[in-house]
C-alpha cells in the first residue's frame, strides 16, 4: 500500500511508521543506559579533558591532538568531537545521556534508511510500498549486528557519519529525467562535508554517488554496465559531482596539514602486514560481515583473532573471490531488469572501501565496520524478497510468512537486548571477547578488569598469556609494572616499566607510568627525566606536568614547582584542587597537610552555605581525624551538629572549643560557646 492509496481517514496517520521506525531503537537497547566506558572509550573520552569544554570546539578543527589522550591514535575528526563535548556539557561522564544519544542517531539512521528504501522504490527499483521500505529498516533497527555500534562511544564515528551520509544520499537521488538532476548537488555536498569532517571514511560516499550515475545512464541510454559507465564520464557528472569533489579536496588538503606531526600510519598496522595482505584478506571479511548479518549469533566486540591471509591462492581466499565473481556475473546478467541491484552493490563496496580495501588497520574486521554499508546492501536484499513474496504466495502463505516475520524481528531484538548486557561492565566485555576470539589485547584488557577488582593473580595470568602473543607490547609491560607495583615487588615493577620505556616509540605513555613509579620511590631526579622525556610524546600535558611539579617539590625547586602548578591550574584548575597536596607533600608533608585542609574546610563551608550540614560535618570529622587539635574544624562541626539537632554530640565539642577559645584568649568565640552551651543543657 502506498500513501497515495491509503484511505482518507487514515492520511492524517502516516507519520506513525517513521514514529514507529524511530521507537525501535529505544525499545531493544533501553537497557544499556548504565553500560561502562569501553576499549578506546578511556583514551578519546575518560582521559581526554579536550572534551570537557564547548570552549575547545574551534581547537578541534585546528588540532588533531584534541582527538585523543594518547598520540599515535590522533585522528582530524572534528564533528565528532563537538557531539562529545556537547554530551560532556549535558550531564558530564554519566553515562545515561551519552547511551541516549548512541541510540538516537541510530534511529535517525533508520529513519534515513526507511527514506532511502522509498525513495529507491519511486526510482523503479520495484512497486512503491511503505510496508517494504518500513519492513526493511524495522530489521535494520532491532538487527543485533548493531549492538556494538550503538553500546561502544567510540564507534559513534560510524553512527554519526552514517547519520550525515543518509540524507547527502537522499539529496542527490534524483531521477534522470528531473530538471534537479542537471544542477550541481549542493545539499548532498553540504550532508556529505558534515561526514568527511566526522571521519575520513565518509569519502568512500564518492563512490555510491558515482554508482548513482551509473544507474541512471543505464536508464538514460539502455546501454549494458560497460557502456553507463563510459556515459558517466561526462560534464554532467562532473557537473552534479563538483561541490563534493570540492570539499574533499579541501578536506584532504587541511587534513594534510593538521595531520603532519603525526606520522603514525605504519604503527597503526602489524609491519608484516601491508595493502596485498590485507586486501586479499579483506575479500573474505567482506563474506564475514554478510554472515554475521545473516546469522548474528557469534558477535565479537574487538576480533584481533581473525586470520591474515597472505596470497590469492589460499584455499579461503579463492572461495572468497569466486563467490565475489558469482555476484559480479549475477548483477551483470540482472543489469537490463534491475540495474539498482548494481547501484547497491557499487554503493556498499564504496562505503566500506575506505577501512576494508587496500589501506591496512590493525584489525582484519571489525564490529562495527560495515554499520552503513550493510545497512544499503541489506535493501538490496529486502526489495526483492518483498516483490517475491507479492508475486509468489499465496494469502494463507503470506499470512504464514507474515507470522515469521513477526517471529524474526521478535527474535532479533531479544538477541540484542541479551548482546546489550555484555557492555555493562569491562569485565564482562573483555570475558565474551576472550570465549569466542582470544588475542593479546583481549587478555590484557581482562587481566586489567581483574587487577581494578583486586584480584591479582588472575590479572597476572592474563597479562603474561597477553605477553606470550605480543612480547613487547609495551601496553602489558605497564599493567605489569603496575600490578608489581601494588603488590610491594618494585624490582620486577621497574623491570617491566624499562621494557615499556624500550619500546613505546610514539606515545609516551610508557615514561609517564615510569616516572610516576619513580616518584612513589622518591627518586624525584630519575622521575623528572622521564616527564622531560615524555613532554614531546605525550598528549597528557596535565599529567606532565603535575609529575613534574612533583618531582620538583621533592627536588627542592619551590620555582619549577610553583611554575608547574600554576601550568595545572591552566590545564584543569579541578583535578589540581584535589592533587595538590600530593604534590607539595613530596618537599613538604606539613604544607601538603595544611593544604588538604584549607581544602577541606572551604568545601565544608560551602556545603553549610547550602544548607547541607551532614556532608559539612563529614568534611570537618576528616580534618580532624587528620589534625584532633584543629581549631576551626572543631568550631565549625559543633555548628552542623547543631543544625542537624544532634545536641549532646554538639555539647561536648562546643566545651572543647570553649577551653581552646580560652586558651586563645578569643573573646569572640568564647561568648558563642558559652551561648550554646547554655542553650543545650
Amino acid at each position: 500500500m502506498t500513501s497515495s492509496t491509503i484511505p482518507g481517514p487514515f492520511r492524517r496517520w502516516r507519520w506513525l511508521p517513521t514514529a514507529g521506525l524511530a521507537a525501535l531503537p529505544f525499545l531493544v537497547y533501553a537497557n544499556g543506559y548504565d553500560h561502562a566506558y569501553q576499549l578506546d572509550d578511556t583514551y578519546t573520552l575518560v582521559t581526554n579533558p579536550s572534551v570537557r569544554s564547548l570552549a575547545n570546539i574551534p581547537r578541534y578543527f585546528v588540532d588533531p591532538g584534541t582527538y585523543t589522550s594518547v598520540r599515535e591514535q590522533v585522528d582530524y575528526r572534528p564533528v565528532l568531537q563537538v557531539s562529545y563535548a556537547l554530551n560532556y556539557a549535558i550531564n558530564g561522564y554519566r553515562m545515561q545521556n551519552w547511551h541516549f544519544t548512541q541510540i538516537l542517531l541510530h534511529a535517525l539512521v533508520t529513519v534515513g534508511l526507511f527514506l532511502l528504501c522509498k525513495r529507491l522504490l519511486a526510482l523503479g527499483a520495484g512497486p512503491p510500498s511503505d510496508a517494504t521500505a518500513f519492513v526493511a529498516a524495522a530489521v535494520f533497527a532491532v538487527h543485533p549486528a548493531s549492538s556494538g555500534v550503538v553500546n561502544y562511544l567510540n564507534a559513534r564515528s560510524s553512527l554519526l557519519t552514517a547519520a550525515f551520509l543518509v540524507p547527502a544520499l537522499l539529496a542527490y537521488l534524483k531521477p534522470v529525467e528531473s530538471a534537479e538532476y542537471r544542477r550541481p548537488q549542493w545539499t548532498a555536498a553540504l550532508w556529505y562535508t558534515l561526514a568527511l569532517f566526522t571521519k575520513v571514511e565518509a569519502v568512500g560516499a564518492l563512490g555510491a554517488l558515482w554508482a548513482f550515475e551509473l544507474w541512471q545512464r543505464g536508464r538514460e541510454t539502455g546501454a549494458g554496465v560497460i557502456g553507463s559507465a563510459v556515459a558517466t564520464l561526462d560534464k554532467r557528472t562532473l557537473r552534479r559531482l563538483a561541490p563534493a569533489l570540492a570539499v574533499t579536496l579541501v578536506y584532504f588538503v587541511i587534513r594534510a596539514r593538521l595531520m603532519a606531526p603525526f606520522p603514525f600510519g605504519d604503527s597503526r598496522h602489524a609491519p608484516d602486514v601491508g595493502a596485498y595482505e590485507y586486501l586479499v584478506t579483506q575479500f573474505t571479511a567482506w563474506w564475514h560481515y554478510v554472515a554475521r548479518w545473516v546469522a548474528p549469533i557469534s558477535l565479537v566486540a574487538d576480533n584481533l583473532a581473525y586470520p591474515v591471509y597472505r596470497s590469492w591462492r589460499e584455499p579461503v581466499v579463492l572461495l572468497a573471490a569466486g563467490g565475489w565473481l558469482l555476484v559480479i556475473a549475477l548483477l551483470v546478467a540482472a543489469w537490463r531488469r534491475a540495474p539498482w541491484l548494481t547501484f547497491v552493490a557499487i554503493a556498499t563496496l564504496a562505503l566500506l572501501s575506505p577501512t576494508s580495501s587496500i589501506a591496512p588497520l590493525a584489525e582484519m574486521v571489525n564490529e562495527h565496520r560495515p554499520y552503513l554499508a550493510i545497512g544499503v546492501l541489506w535493501l538490496g536484499v529486502a526489495i526483492p524478497s518483498a516483490q517475491l513474496v507479492r508475486l509468489a504466495l499465496t494469502p494463507s502463505a503470506r499470512a504464514i510468512g507474515a507470522a515469521a516475520l513477526v517471529i524474526l524481528m521478535a527474535s532479533l531484538g531479544a538477541l540484542t537486548w541479551r548482546r546489550n548486557t555484555v557492555f555493562h561492565t569491562a569485565g564482562a566485555y573483555w570475558k565474551d571477547i576472550l570465549d569466542k576470539a582470544p588475542s593479546s589485547r583481549a587478555h590484557l584488557n581482562y587481566g586489567l578488569s581483574r587487577m581494578q577488582a583486586g584480584d591479582y593473580p588472575n590479572a597476572l595470568k592474563h597479562y603474561r598469556l597477553s605477553l606470550e602473543e605480543a612480547p613487547y607490547w609495551y601496553y602489558t609491560h605497564i599493567n605489569l609494572g603496575v600490578a608489581f607495583q601494588n603488590l610491594g615487588n618494585a624490582d620486577s615493577a621497574r623491570a617491566h616499566f624499562d621494557i615499556a620505556v624500550q619500546n613505546d616509540r610514539f606515545s609516551g605513555q610508557a615514561l609517564l607510568w615510569r616516572g610516576e613509579f619513580l616518584l612513589s620511590r622518591r627518586s624525584f631526579a630519575a622521575a623528572r627525566g622521564d616527564f622531560l622525556a615524555s613532554q614531546p610524546l605525550s598528549l597528557q600535558s596535565y599529567r606532565v606536568a603535575k609529575g613534574l611539579a612533583t618531582a620538583a617539590s621533592g627536588l627542592g625547586d619551590a620555582g619549577e614547582r610553583d611554575a608547574q602548578v600554576a601550568r595545572m591550574r591552566a590545564l584543569d584548575s579541578a583535578a589540581t584542587g584535589r592533587d595538590l597536596a600530593a604534590v607539595l607533600a613530596a618537599g613538604d608533608p606539613r604544607a601538603a597537610r595544611e593544604s588538604i585542609e584549607t581544602t577541606l574546610m572551604t568545601e565544608g563551608l560551602t556545603l553549610l552555605r547550602e544548607n547541607d550540614a551532614a556532608g559539612a560535618a563529614a568534611k570537618f570529622r576528616e580534618i580532624l581525624a587528620g589534625n584532633p587539635t584543629h581549631y576551626g574544624a572543631h568550631y565549625q562541626l559543633a555548628a552542623s551538629l547543631d543544625r542537624l539537632g544532634r545536641r549532646d554530640e554538639s555539647r561536648a565539642l562546643w566545651r572543647t572549643v570553649l577551653k581552646m577559645a580560652e586558651g586563645y584568649k578569643d573573646e569572640a568565640t568564647i561568648r558563642t560557646a558559652r551561648a550554646r552551651l547554655e542553650r543545650n543543657p
